[in-house]
């Protein structure tokens, strides 16, 4: 057992999609991160691909035409009983916090502290984002009405070469399988 003691103003933030990178963790926050890095598992979760947010900058061509997506599809977890997934946890301040909230509009940040099968957090709390339901995208889809981003999977490819190979194996096990029929090669507007 791991145990992690936030001291006034720090926060355990852990991510299950993009959020597993230390590379994606620093763009959001301008700067490098040299605080603790942990893997976690959450039971009683499943991670899944079925969120989507709305119109953004991101495009894709075909062909010759470049196509704006009405959706663009990204990594959510859902309750889910027997179930697990594996996780990065890290701990920020509450500044830093209030960035992620930005970044991540299409979520709701929930309490995940209890739910951590191998830490124990103290003196604050662990949070996750999941899904705001107005966002949830259970539907079949095709582009352009829907798109999962190349670029958003080698963030994730990123994080998983980073955690290594048995981290790798879990996470497809704790995974929905991927729509491969979204995918595109994006482009940013």
């Amino acid at each position: 057992m791991i145990d992690i003691k936030l001291n006034a103003g720090e926060h355990a933030l852990v991510g299950y999609g993009s959020l597993l990178s230390i590379a994606s963790m620093e763009r959001t926050l301008g700067h490098k991160y040299s605080g603790p890095w942990h893997v976690v598992r959450l039971n009683g979760w499943r991670r899944g691909w079925d969120i989507q947010m709305p119109r953004s900058k991101w495009t894709y061509l075909d062909g010759d035409r470049k196509i704006a997506p009405e959706r663009v599809v990204y990594l959510n977890v859902r309750r889910q009983a027997n179930s697990y997934v594996n996780c990065s946890l890290f701990v920020i301040t509450t500044e830093e916090l209030a960035i992620f909230d930005e970044r991540e509009w299409i979520y709701y940040r929930a309490n995940v502290s209890a739910d951590i099968e191998n830490v124990r957090i103290t003196g604050g709390a662990a949070w996750m984002y999941v899904a705001l339901n107005e966002y949830l995208w259970r539907k079949p889809s095709r582009p352009p009405e829907a798109i999962i981003r190349r670029t958003y999977l080698d963030i994730l490819d990123t994080a998983h070469t980073e955690l290594g190979e048995a981290f790798q194996r879990e996470y497809y096990a704790t995974t929905d399988e991927l729509p491969e029929h979204l995918v595109v090669d994006d482009i940013l507007i």
